[in-house]
């Protein structure tokens, strides 16, 4: 909805039940691998310092996260 948003300068009105979509909505599938790329790579960081975290740490509760 954000990047809806972003590029349409409002929240399209999108019904998914009823595949319901305005003219041109979406991405190209080139945007769409970058987009999944540039999240991965910002998330990543988080990820490491936590598998860290639980390499050094051996609380109950990281048992379960």
């Amino acid at each position: 909805m954000l990047l809806a948003w972003i590029r349409y300068g409002k929240l399209a009105p999108v019904n998914p039940l009823l595949r319901i979509f305005p003219q041109g909505y979406g991405y190209d599938l080139w945007a769409v691998y970058l987009i999944w790329a540039g999240i991965v790579a910002s998330v990543y960081p988080l990820c490491l310092w936590f598998a860290r975290l639980k390499q050094r740490r051996e609380d109950w509760w990281l048992r379960y996260l």
